[in-house]
C-alpha cells in the first residue's frame, strides 16, 4: 500500500505546484470560498480537482476538462472552473467555447484572472473568435501585468502578440506597437525574426523613413520559418488574420530593396495593414 500511497502524494504534490490555486481554496475552513459553502470533503475534492486539471493542462487538456467538470459536479459553475474549462477547450481547438467561458467568468468575478497565464488564453480565444478588440483591450492589460509572468518566452510571445494586435486593429497603432516591441527586443530569446519584421512593418505603417537603417542584421521572409497556425500553439505567436501575409510582403519588399536607405512608399498611415 505504501507505493500506493505515496504516489497519490506525489501526484497531488505536483499539481498544487503546477496550478495557480484559486483564491477560494488558499484560506483554512471557516475563513470563506468554497469551505462555507460545502462540506469540508467536498471543498477538499473540489480544490483537488482544479489542482489536478491544471497540473494536466498542458500536456492531456482533455484530462484537465474532465477534472473542470466534476469540479463543477460538486461546486457548481463556479468561475474558477470556467476559467480552467475554457483553457481546455482553447487547447482543445474549441477557441468560441472557450471564449464564452472565459466571458462568463469575468463577468461572475473580475479577480478571476489574477492569474496571468489565464490572462493570456484569454485574449488568445478574443482574438481567435474574431473579436478583435476584445483582445486589444486584454492584451493591453496583459502587457500591464507582464511581470507577472515567470516564462520570459511567454513573455515574449505576449508583446509580439499585442503589437501584433494593435497594428491590425488600432487606428495608428504603430508607435504602440513599438513600444512592446523594444521590450521585446531586450530578451528575444529566439524570436528576432518575428520581433525585427513586426517592427519593420510598423515603421513602413507610421510613414517612417530610415526603416532599413534600423534593423540589425535584417530579417528575412525564411526566418519566420512556416506561418504559424491559426488556433492555440504553444511554439510560436498568435497573429490575428491578414498580419503574416503583411508582415511576409514587408520582409520581402525589404530583401528586395538592394540599395541602402531605402524608404518604403506606404502613401498615407491607416493603423491596419493592407
Amino acid at each position: 500500500m505504501l507505493p500506493l500511497v505515496l504516489a497519490v502524494a506525489l501526484d497531488l504534490t505536483t499539481a498544487a505546484q503546477a496550478s495557480p490555486r484559486p483564491r477560494e481554496c488558499r484560506g483554512a475552513v471557516g475563513e470563506g470560498g468554497v469551505w462555507v459553502r460545502m462540506r469540508g470533503g467536498d471543498a477538499q475534492r473540489y480544490c483537488e480537482l482544479l489542482a489536478r486539471g491544471y497540473a494536466r493542462l498542458a500536456q492531456t487538456p482533455q484530462e484537465a476538462l474532465l477534472a473542470a467538470r466534476s469540479a463543477e459536479a460538486l461546486a457548481g459553475p463556479l468561475p474558477a472552473v470556467r476559467v480552467l474549462a475554457a483553457r481546455a477547450e482553447l487547447r482543445l481547438g474549441d477557441g468560441a467555447l472557450a471564449y464564452q467561458l472565459f466571458q462568463q467568468a469575468e463577468v461572475a468575478d473580475p479577480q478571476a484572472f489574477i492569474d496571468v497565464q489565464a490572462l493570456h488564453d484569454y485574449a488568445r480565444a478574443a482574438s481567435l473568435t474574431g473579436k478583435s478588440m476584445e483582445a486589444v483591450r486584454l492584451y493591453r492589460l496583459l502587457v500591464s501585468r507582464l511581470g507577472l509572468l515567470d516564462d520570459p518566452r511567454e513573455r515574449a510571445f505576449v508583446q509580439i502578440e499585442a503589437a501584433a494586435h494593435v497594428l491590425a486593429h488600432v487606428e495608428r497603432g504603430a508607435d504602440e506597437a513599438l513600444g512592446y516591441l523594444a521590450h521585446a527586443r531586450t530578451q528575444p530569446l529566439g524570436l528576432s525574426p518575428w520581433i525585427e519584421g513586426l517592427r519593420l512593418l510598423a515603421l513602413r505603417l507610421s510613414g517612417r523613413s530610415g526603416a532599413r537603417g534600423s534593423l540589425s542584421p535584417p530579417p528575412s521572409l525564411a526566418s519566420l520559418g512556416t506561418p504559424p497556425v491559426s488556433g492555440f500553439s504553444a511554439e510560436s505567436p498568435l497573429l490575428p488574420p491578414g498580419l503574416f501575409a503583411a508582415l511576409a510582403a514587408v520582409l520581402t519588399e525589404h530583401t528586395a530593396s538592394a540599395a541602402p536607405g531605402v524608404v518604403f512608399a506606404g502613401g498615407s498611415h491607416k493603423g491596419k495593414p493592407r
